[in-house]
């Protein structure tokens, strides 16, 4: 049997056809499809029809200052295995129903407790998501006792309805090249006709999104210009009207970098009438 062998770059001569050239090094970044984004508010959203296959284990670092008897963490900043549930774009939530029917989202949910009230308070009770989700959302209240039966539990609920209240969220990368606004020609724009502000049907000019040509990277700050992320607020529109989209899909940042918003969960609730 014939190997294939990688044709030189520089040289001339034909090469085969197999549908395309094998680059240089490793396979470019695959181009998105075009996404709905889900405006801030409440669905109801289908587990993936598998839950088992979707579970992860995870180090976080142990942020609780205090345990649950108010005694004070003695394993504060170690690492600590816990359990993941990745809803991602292969195996997502689905809505059921309203505007959104049939849109994904993905989710992310940990066994790690987080605070529900101020996080240097004693008394403040540290609970994750997934409990969260099991008990408010599926109200099935059997707490389990350890973090596996807590899997075995919620996968009996696969392809169930949650009801969740959504919002967005977004990240100015310092990592990641920006992405920035540049104005160009408008090519429909018709001189014979009245001109239109910037945006306009019959605009000189017409703004595109692009990464920057330039290669400057995002600043990683908030409208505070301090570190940290954009939520929901951020993305509020103050000028929509009623009927409207009341928040944004993109927002700007501080360094004028343009970031989309990405859903994220921000309260479970019970089932309507619950």
């Amino acid at each position: 049997m014939r190997n294939y062998q990688q044709p030189d770059v520089n040289s001339t001569a034909p090469r085969p056809d197999i549908g395309g050239d094998w680059p240089e090094g490793d396979l470019p970044e695959q181009m998105g499809g075009v996404r709905t984004t889900l405006m801030p508010g409440i669905d109801t959203f289908r587990l993936p029809d598998n839950l088992s296959q979707l579970w992860h284990d995870v180090e976080i670092e142990d942020t609780r200052p205090f345990l649950s008897n108010g005694q004070p963490n003695p394993e504060k900043g170690q690492k600590k295995k816990r359990k993941q549930l990745k809803l991602d774009r292969n195996a997502p939530l689905i809505v059921v129903g309203g505007k959104y029917d049939g849109e994904p989202m993905t989710a992310t949910f940990t066994t790690n407790p987080r605070p529900r009230g101020k996080s240097d308070d004693a008394k403040t009770p540290w609970i994750s998501d997934l409990a969260y989700l099991l008990e408010i959302s599926l109200q099935d209240k059997s707490r389990p006792g350890t973090a596996e039966a807590l899997v075995a539990t919620i996968n009996k609920y696969a392809g169930k309805t949650v009801r969740i209240e959504h919002g967005l969220t977004a990240q100015c990368r310092p990592d990641k090249v920006r992405y920035i606004v540049v104005a160009t020609a408008n090519p429909s724009f018709n001189p014979a006709a009245p001109e239109t502000p910037p945006g306009g049907a019959n605009s000189k000019t017409i703004e595109q999104t692009i990464l920057d040509p330039a290669g400057t990277k995002g600043c990683g700050k908030t409208a505070n210009g301090k570190p940290g992320r954009y939520y929901t607020k951020d993305f509020k529109n103050p000028d929509a009207k009623p009927g409207e989209d009341q928040y944004d899909r993109e927002i700007q940042c501080v360094c004028d970098a343009i970031l989309r918003g990405f859903e994220q969960v921000e309260r479970f609730l019970p089932p309507l009438g619950k």
